[in-house]
């Protein structure tokens, strides 16, 4: 029984020892946007459920090491109560910011997140709240100067028609992260075009500051000259829809119709 308690407790000490190590090799933290329409085209069979607004939303909150090397799989050691962690506030505020696009529950999603990279960054943030609150004070930060540099008049223009160089891009991103240097990725459509589609900005492994982002991460940058932020289609009209059904059309309209009853 003896040599059992000895074994069971340099095991315990063993796993803490890994997590605890796992936590300390965070050098920075990273917060990634997607464009949620380039995702939506690009990936039609997940079945976006609604028409994606004009804005990023996040992908994932992570940390790295020093070589840029995404820390996962680290060990929650304490039972959760989900039900207390997204109570109604939590999840408001985090729909704003970090949808599900898919038929995936949010709240899955987001547990997921924390399950597979908030675990990591534990000695930075002690539990779930604090890691989504980060998130959440972060995105609020950072939302609207997005708005502002990338999407608003006088930055780049959402729009299928308009294209737009690496430069500018990588300028307007820039403006939004103090200078420091960025990554953004694209779908590419052929070897001349492509779709915005993912944002990568860094932080001091707290997750207070922009430092710039390590050459893993930027080597990866979208290098196709032509860039389009494509933006949601509006609903077809109804009558389009019927005729897309193939569905006839009645020659009066209701209103005539109505006319006539009365």
């Amino acid at each position: 029984m003896k040599m059992t308690h000895l074994t069971i407790l340099f095991l315990t000490h063993l796993t803490l020892f890994f997590i605890c190590v796992c936590s300390q090799n965070i050098a920075q933290t990273q917060l990634v946007y997607k464009w949620s329409e380039t995702y939506c085209n690009e990936v039609p069979t997940v079945g976006c459920n609604q028409i994606p607004p004009l804005k990023f939303t996040l992908v994932g909150f992570w940390g790295t090491d020093s070589n840029g090397v995404i820390q996962q799989g680290c060990k929650d050691t304490v039972s959760r109560d989900w039900n207390k962690v997204f109570d109604t506030a939590m999840v408001n505020q985090l729909s704003q910011f970090w949808p599900s696009l898919t038929k995936q529950d949010p709240k899955d999603m987001w547990k997921e997140s924390w399950n597979t990279y908030g675990t990591c960054l534990t000695q930075k943030f002690k539990g779930p709240t604090q890691y989504f609150n980060r998130a959440s004070r972060l995105a609020n930060e950072i939302g609207d100067l997005l708005q502002c540099h990338l999407i608003n008049s006088n930055g780049i223009v959402p729009c299928d028609s308009a294209t737009y160089n690496n430069v500018e891009i990588l300028n307007s991103f820039k403006q939004v992260a103090s200078n420091k240097d960025v990554s953004f990725t694209c779908k590419k459509i052929n070897t001349t075009h492509a779709y915005l589609n993912q944002v990568t900005f860094c932080y001091t492994n707290d997750a207070k500051n922009f430092v710039n982002c390590p050459t893993s991460v930027t080597n990866k940058r979208c290098s196709v000259q032509n860039i389009i932020v494509p933006r949601p289609s509006p609903p077809a009209p109804a009558s389009q829809a019927l005729q897309m059904k193939g569905e006839e059309l009645p020659s009066n309209s209701l209103w005539e119709i109505l006319g006539q009853l009365f």
